[in-house]
């Protein structure tokens, strides 16, 4: 057998022991996965249960697991994966701040000894005053994490990434909408610079800000890859946080065709999109995530959304290399069972993936124009996948659910931890087959008068309009449609979803 066809027999559940001894001589010179230790059917190695996950990151040790907990923040040791172990957790902070505590907390980020902890992922409607910002804790002791300070803004914060001392933060304020630059190497975070799209194209200042949003962000050596939604994504030099510039774009949308758009369509629909974006190791792979779902109101397929890998060793000629669809689902719509792609990882030549109640898929991508899914996971009932990320420690990768879909149960989060060896799933169950009770927004009860956004609960068609916050695609979908073409759109209102 070819090397790749061993791969493709193994994830298929034949050749197992090939797939096995492939799997150890790739590790040569780097820790050893605990392939062995796990045989039969694919499943997981363990959870714990966890109120409020969503995202959740591998600290530099490779064993400690930091978690946003809509709340506040866990940590979570994955050292034994068959057993992980929750560390601890800290809740409510920030209760005696003006507009306190620091609500919808949907990511965490870390680098070295800085972890940033931000929120609120979205707007709110009304007069009531909330707290804003990222707040920044030392890390050293991953056991004890100890406040440095809290950097308070006036724009939400869905999601962050840090690098060398310096938190991106994703600013949307409308117009406004920037990329932001934080000190937090010192005592007392402080902002560096700004980097906005319009002040590359000013074309893109015409365009409705629903579709062109700043949904997150991830830095590697002086690079951010920015997922600007339909406006694509950006590279931007940030090696300088004080002046950043745009090194290119991929896959931009069009200016001028978005002025005219539907804009709920576009928003929502392929193509466009762009969610969350990834590099492999040496920066010469760029995988970009779509989120997407399929409107009736169109006659297009407009999701749900996959993977797309890109070459960018020469930024100056970014090639298309391969895409990985999203798993099929009985029904794509915003009400219905979500499979669409959210973050992702990638470790030497594996990318690890989540797709909501679609699960988690492990691939190979050595050959990164042509993909190898080597294993695949998913109980739609019970888990609903907003992360999957590499833990070099014990030699597996975690997978973040934010909750038990049909029961709308918090409680029913949870931190999965995963084999990285190929296999087979047993009796996996059907995403195509879909009742009013699993299949109404990725975590409705069922019925046909409600709609639901990712990371939020079950909400009613909107009937007013905010005139403080709004709704985005990739945040909720509570407001939006009600708030389209008012003054209201100047900030996200329920941008719910983590995603």
């Amino acid at each position: 057998m070819q090397r790749r066809d061993v791969l493709r027999a193994t994830a298929l559940g034949l050749g197992t022991a090939a797939g096995v001894r492939f799997g150890a001589s790739r590790l040569e010179g780097s820790l050893a996965r605990p392939a062995a230790a796990h045989p039969g059917p694919y499943s997981p190695f363990g959870s714990v249960a966890l109120r409020g996950t969503k995202e959740a990151v591998v600290a530099k040790d490779g064993h400690t697991v930091y978690v946003a907990l809509s709340d506040g923040f866990g940590v979570i040791d994955v050292e034994d994966p068959a057993n992980p172990t929750v560390v601890s957790e800290h809740r409510d902070l920030f209760p005696d701040r003006t507009g306190g505590p620091l609500e919808a907390i949907y990511d965490v980020k870390t680098d070295g000894d800085r972890l940033a902890v931000v929120g609120p992922a979205h707007g709110f409607s009304g007069d009531d005053e909330h707290l804003l910002g990222a707040a920044i804790y030392d890390v050293a002791d991953p056991q004890s994490p100890e406040l440095v300070g809290l950097h308070e803004t006036d724009y939400p914060i869905h999601n962050c990434d840090v690098s060398d001392g310096v938190a991106y933060l994703t600013g949307n304020l409308g117009e406004e909408t920037a990329m932001v630059a934080v000190d937090v190497a010192g005592d007392t975070p402080e902002e560096l610079g700004r980097w906005r799209l319009v002040d590359e194209n000013a074309a893109w200042s015409e365009v409705h800000t629903f579709v062109r949003t700043i949904h997150d962000i991830t830095v590697h050596d002086d690079v951010a890859y920015v997922a600007h939604w339909d406006a694509g994504t950006w590279l931007v030099d940030v090696s300088d946080p004080a002046d950043m510039t745009a090194i290119t774009a991929v896959d931009p949308g069009d200016p001028q065709e978005l002025q005219d758009a539907d804009i709920r369509a576009a928003g929502y629909e392929l193509p466009g999109n762009s969610h969350y974006c990834a590099v492999n190791d040496d920066a010469t792979v760029l995988g970009v995530g779509e989120e997407a779902w399929d409107l009736e109101s169109t006659d297009v397929d407009g999701g749900p959304g996959g993977i797309t890998l890109y070459d960018i060793s020469d930024t100056s000629d970014v090639t298309r290399l391969a895409r990985i669809e999203a798993p099929e689902t009985g029904d794509p719509g915003l009400g219905g069972l979500w499979t669409t792609s959210h973050n992702f990882d990638f470790h030497g030549d594996r990318l690890y993936t989540s797709w909501y109640r679609g699960g988690v898929k492990l691939f190979d991508v050595a050959v990164p124009d042509d993909p190898v899914e080597l294993a695949w996971w998913r109980q739609p009932d019970e888990a609903a996948f907003w992360t999957a990320q590499y833990a070099p420690g014990p030699g597996c990768y975690i997978g973040a659910s934010r909750r038990n879909p049909p029961a709308e149960d918090p409680e029913g989060a949870a931190l999965y931890t995963f084999p990285d060896h190929p296999g087979t799933q047993a009796d996996p169950p059907s995403l195509t087959a879909t009742n009013s009770t699993t299949a109404n927004g990725d975590g409705g009860t069922g019925g046909t008068t409600q709609t639901t956004t990712p990371g939020s609960t079950t909400t009613s068609e909107p009937t007013t309009t905010s005139t403080t916050a709004t709704d985005t695609p990739g945040f909720g979908i509570a407001t939006g449609l009600a708030a389209l073409g008012t003054a209201g759109y100047t900030w996200l209102r329920r941008r719910g979803r983590g995603d």
